[in-house]
């Protein structure tokens, strides 16, 4: 058999694949495929029956896909050779073909028969599942639902009953592909097992909120009929959130609500550190003051080499949808509960290159900021 790509497996994404060899290299040409919508950034694939001489991997017409050509560079994916550990791949070439189209060519040196190459670290149910088992049971794990394509929809919480006790609701993978907010989600989980008392502050978390998005390997920003990310209406646009207004209705009974928290990933040129969103200058200053003084309660708690030199922003690029449908907003208009929605980079903050590792530490710092915060709201 040839080397041929295969993308048939849970978040498998790539498209318009085209294989050349030459004497000295094998060469993949692919895009991201938008699977309908109208983004495309997300892809993982899986490389098999390589030979022993180098792949280039060759990302086409980047410059549609989100924030355009500008950033490649600096963008290194993850790859795993035949089921080993994931790792990053070196820089990639930035190509501009003669008609003006861009492109980006990363070279692999197989060390076995196959690979897999994706945008940045898959995290899959499986990889939840194995977090939740090394927690020993401190998440509690239940079905709130169902996605639209009929799929259970999984939340953790680590506590049913705190009544008088502050409550934290964490919302990730909104985009399905933004994978880098399932890794600080998931040091968060760990951290929490190890060090956090159920019984002072009460966790529920959807951690797959666009599920059918991470199996079918979506990208999940800005798809037909509506992002989920702006489906927070009364009543919402998408079923998903339908489900996750229910479940945060039943959180909110539960405990007092404290602080909503939407993990995301930005544009693959941005790799100077996470940050905060703010609500938007639309919104009512007292919304805009409770986020801010929960930013700045959290940030001292979060290391310095991953998070931005301006850690805080509003909100100013342009939506296709009304931009006041979201789940910040939502919050604050139901509960008055601040929501910060924080952005994640794909690849790297400034220097930093971003492993499992370092996502999780941001996640285990990102709970302790948030225990600071509680404490002094507690305090006042």
């Amino acid at each position: 058999m040839s080397l041929h790509i295969q993308t048939h497996f849970p978040g498998g994404n790539a498209c318009s694949a085209d294989i050349r060899s030459t004497a000295e290299r094998d060469i993949i040409y692919f895009a991201a495929d938008p699977h309908g919508g109208t983004e495309a950034l997300w892809f993982y694939l899986r490389v098999v029956e390589c030979s022993d001489r180098p792949v280039d991997l060759v990302l086409t017409n980047i410059d549609s896909s989100l924030g355009g050509a500008k950033g490649w560079q600096s963008v290194r994916p993850a790859i795993r050779q035949a089921g080993g550990t994931w790792e990053r791949l070196l820089p990639g070439v930035i190509d501009e073909l003669e008609d003006g189209r861009q492109q980006v060519a990363w070279t692999v040196e197989p060390r076995y028969d196959s690979f897999e190459v994706a945008l940045c670290f898959p995290y899959s149910l499986g990889d939840l599942e194995m977090t939740r088992a090394a927690c020993r049971g401190y998440w509690e794990l239940d079905l709130i639902g169902v996605t639209a394509q009929g799929q259970p929809l999984p939340r953790l919480a680590n506590n049913y009953r705190g009544d008088e006790v502050p409550g934290l609701y964490i919302i990730a993978r909104q985009h399905a592909g933004e994978t880098p907010g399932s890794w600080v989600l998931d040091g968060l989980l760990r951290h929490a097992a190890q060090a956090l008392d159920p019984s002072q502050f009460v966790i529920w978390t959807t951690p797959f909120a666009h599920l059918d998005g991470v199996v079918q390997g979506d990208y999940g920003k800005d798809p037909f009929p509506w992002d989920l990310n702006r489906a927070w209406t009364t009543p919402p646009m998408r079923h998903e959130v339908r489900v996750m207004q229910s479940d945060m209705d039943r959180w909110s009974q539960r405990c007092q609500p404290a602080l909503v928290l939407d993990l995301h990933a930005p544009g693959p040129g941005e790799a100077d550190g996470s940050y905060f969103f703010l609500p938007r200058e639309t919104r009512p200053e007292l919304q805009f003051e409770a986020a801010r003084q929960a930013a700045d309660a959290i940030l001292p708690a979060l290391p310095h080499a991953l998070v931005h030199t301006n850690p805080c922003r509003q909100p100013d690029y342009p939506s296709r949808w009304n931009a006041e449908s979201t789940l910040d907003n939502y919050a604050w208009d139901r509960w008055q509960t601040p929501a910060l929605a924080m952005e994640i980079p794909y690849t790297s903050s400034r220097e930093t290159l971003f492993t499992r590792e370092q996502y999780r530490r941001l996640g285990a710092a990102l709970l302790e900021g948030i225990c600071q915060w509680k404490d002094i709201k507690l305090a006042q």
